[in-house]
């Protein structure tokens, strides 16, 4: 089993249009905006981490918001600067356990599930101590993560999507590890061809993710169950968390 699918480009290339389409784009843009509403500030230097192909920060940039865009995948940040054109994004490829940037943004944001990638637990307590090394004093990060709660309760043995343009995609997700990790079976029908992946992504339960936050530093840490700030509870489908670092 591939435990580092997300830095195959093949995957990119096969599945990124799928995840990345303008609808999401659209939905991106929407999420930004409440996001800064919700957090009532005017961040001087912002980081998307995990940007992908910039759902997030071309919003944010012609917002007039100076943003820095991180992702390992060439052919994700190859879209965003087709995208880019004269907008303040600054696009670097990096791994998000190596990205250190000593107190350089008030606001990092990793978005859309784009924490808990890896297979090995310090890698994420890795992540969380270069985020708060590249925080400035008072910053803030937003984690935008799936709802453990709502999953366990709601998740479906298959999912099948067709698309306008005769595609389909057959999804086969199961929780494991004693709920702690989501395991994803994809099948992709392209007329007679079929592409396979499989990718697995850490899960955390409301408490275990602010556990994780308090013991790298953060603080205080609020969590809402919308981008618009709504109260966390088992009907939440996304975990929105913001953690301070204090000044």
């Amino acid at each position: 089993m591939n435990t580092n699918w997300y830095l195959d480009e093949d995957f990119w290339a096969t599945f990124g249009s799928l995840m990345f389409n303008e609808e999401t784009f659209a939905q991106g843009n929407d999420q930004a905006l409440a996001l800064l509403e919700l957090l009532d500030r005017e961040p001087d230097h912002i980081l998307d981490l995990g940007s992908g192909p910039g759902r997030h920060a071309l919003s944010l940039a012609a917002q007039g918001y100076p943003v820095t865009a991180v992702d390992t995948s060439a052919e994700l940040l190859r879209e965003l600067r087709q995208r880019r054109g004269q907008l303040p994004i600054e696009i670097v490829q990096a791994d998000m356990r190596e990205f250190v940037r000593e107190q350089a943004f008030d606001l990092i944001m990793v978005m859309w599930t784009s924490f808990g990638y890896f297979s090995e637990e310090a890698d994420h307590a890795r992540v969380l101590d270069n985020i708060c090394a590249s925080l400035k004093p008072g910053g803030r990060l937003v984690l935008d993560l799936v709802g453990l709660e709502y999953l366990c309760r709601n998740l479906q043995p298959v999912h099948l999507t067709e698309y306008d343009d005769g595609r389909i995609l057959v999804e086969r997700p199961d929780l494991t590890d004693d709920l702690t990790r989501l395991e994803n079976d994809w099948y992709l029908i392209e007329g007679d061809r079929v592409h396979r992946a499989h990718f697995s992504h850490r899960v955390w339960s409301a408490g275990e993710i602010r556990a994780l936050l308090g013991r790298c530093g953060f603080a205080p840490i609020t969590l809402y169950g919308s981008y618009a700030g709504d109260e966390y509870d088992l009907d939440s489908e996304r975990l929105i968390v913001v953690a301070g670092k204090e000044g």
